[in-house]
């Protein structure tokens, strides 16, 4: 049984949507006349050329609309020596092991001083989420839930609790 190459090509060219591809598949298939073959060679080589220099004028944004949590930039940058004064100064105040806070250990204590952690790390040192999951052994879902719990007043961020005061304190204190 033979195949001919023009139906089969024909019947797949539908699903193709971009130009380099389907140049591909024709010069596969021995579709394109040696002109043809020229003109797609300098078309993408000149659009190439194109757009890299467009790029270098102005960058292109992102047409990506995925929710940020946020975009600000600080000017402190916490490294590893920052982040465990930090942890030791909320071990301190709330009288938690340090070996809990990096623990996978979800009673309440625990949860609420990784938290302002989380919060502080965020804040402060635009840390970012996936850095924080894998100093602290977490899921990074664990501290976007933690981040929001504070934006929305949630669970121990409720606004009748101590815990914005001691936020503020320790934030005042470490940055």
């Amino acid at each position: 049984m033979t195949i001919n190459v023009s139906t089969h090509y024909n019947k797949h060219i539908n699903n193709l949507n971009q130009n380099n591809f389907i140049y591909k598949v024709k010069k596969a298939f021995y579709l394109l006349t040696s002109q043809e073959e020229r003109l797609y060679e300098v078309g993408f080589s000149e659009g190439f050329l194109y757009a890299a220099e467009l790029m270098q004028r102005q960058p292109i944004m992102d047409s990506n609309n995925k929710t940020k949590i946020a975009t600000t930039f600080k000017t402190k940058n916490a490294n590893l020596e920052v982040v465990s004064k930090l942890v030791d100064k909320v071990c301190e105040k709330y009288t938690v092991s340090k070996h809990d806070i990096f623990s996978k250990g979800r009673t309440r204590d625990v949860v609420r001083a990784r938290s302002i952690i989380y919060n502080l790390l965020y804040e402060g040192y635009n840390v970012s989420l996936s850095s924080m999951a894998r100093v602290f052994n977490q899921d990074h879902t664990t501290i976007i839930h933690s981040i929001r719990n504070k934006r929305d007043k949630k669970n121990y961020w409720g606004p009748e609790n101590s815990i914005w005061q001691e936020f503020e304190e320790l934030k005042e204190i470490t940055f």
